[in-house]
């Protein structure tokens, strides 16, 4: 049986680990599972409560700096050879599920480094999207683009996830790491696939939530991706950013301006 490693960064989550954390151990007795959970600075008192709650689960504090990327290769550091399970601590995981994707993972080509099971969101399937570029910007785009493996649930060879370098933290502290990969692994000639025999509940951002400066964030970073991966399309970028800029301001949302604004400070500072 091959060992399974399931790593869950938390922050500020000791409420929805206790949703997140007893059906992993449930079929932990059924399989050759280790549970990780890297906590990035939590108030809450998931370090010294967690191990009291959840014995077995081992607690890592993310010692480095903040945020989702670093507490992801934090935990997959010291994750065991075999399979790596890549889990939101805001996601529930039905009984069977592990071993179900374990299996569907096993039985695939090398070539491929990452399952997924169906992530369901409200009525929308996560794993249906892929990456792509429109109207000058990198986009998520349902049953289209460039699949990559979400970063709320997906299982990898561990050997391939290090091989790729694991996330990248140039999009510290989150958001479109993710995609990164995926834009990796296909360029590596890896792919990734769905586990359609298999679902998950994902409570999307129940940690970190839903506000103006989530959302700037990930304008941030999408231009970070798109300065990594899309290069060459920089003049249609810039033909469309004012459409893109104005549009988002006639509606009242500043997070587009904003976070284009961060991109060009942060590539200002990595340039000196």
């Amino acid at each position: 049986m091959t060992r399974i490693t399931a790593v869950i960064p938390s922050w500020n989550g000791l409420h929805l680990l206790a949703d997140c954390i007893p059906p992993l151990l449930d079929d932990g007795r059924r399989l050759d599972l280790r549970v990780i959970v890297v906590d990035d600075g939590s108030s809450d008192g998931t370090v010294d409560s967690g191990p009291g709650l959840f014995p077995g689960v081992r607690f890592v504090p993310n010692a480095g700096p903040r945020g989702f990327c670093h507490s992801v290769n934090t935990g997959a550091a010291v994750a065991d050879d075999g399979l790596l399970l890549l889990l939101n601590n805001d996601v529930i995981v039905p009984p069977d599920s592990i071993q179900g994707i374990a299996d569907a993972l096993e039985s695939s080509p090398d070539h491929v480094l990452a399952v997924m099971p169906r992530i369901m969101r409200g009525g929308e399937d996560e794993s249906l999207l892929g990456c792509g570029f429109r109207l000058g910007l990198a986009m998520t785009l349902s049953g289209s683009g460039t699949a990559y493996p979400s970063g709320a649930c997906s299982m990898f060879r561990t050997g391939q996830w290090r091989a790729l370098g694991g996330l990248d933290t140039r999009y510290a502290p989150m958001y479109w790491e993710d995609v990164d990969l995926g834009l990796r692994a296909s360029a590596a000639g890896m792919e990734v696939r769905r586990a359609e025999g298999f679902r998950v509940l994902h409570r999307h951002a129940a940690s970190a939530g839903h506000g103006t400066a989530m959302r700037r964030m990930r304008e941030r970073n999408r231009f970070i991706l798109m300065d990594a991966h899309f290069r060459s399309r920089r003049i249609e970028t810039a033909a469309f950013l004012p459409f893109h800029a104005a549009s988002s301001l006639a509606r009242g949302r500043t997070e587009f301006v904003a976070g284009w604004l961060d991109y060009l400070k942060w590539r200002r500072n990595r340039a000196r």
